[in-house]
């Protein structure tokens, strides 16, 4: 089965939940971006050991 890691950052919860809900169905990792952009050494661990990686970002006025 493959390893799956979504890296995602949320504003105001909206994409926290999207990622939520895909993580659940793809049986994923999520990894959350903080407000600086930064990640921890466990998260970039969970990122090289993907199969596959899913980005989701915030959208204001329909731009990421």
């Amino acid at each position: 089965m493959s390893k799956i890691a979504i890296v995602y950052h949320s504003g105001y919860g909206h994409t926290d939940r999207v990622a939520q809900t895909l993580a659940e169905a793809a049986k994923a990792d999520l990894v959350k971006i903080d407000s600086e952009g930064n990640l921890t050494e466990e998260q970039w661990n969970t990122l090289n050991q993907a199969d596959a990686i899913v980005f989701g970002s915030p959208t204001y006025m329909g731009n990421v």
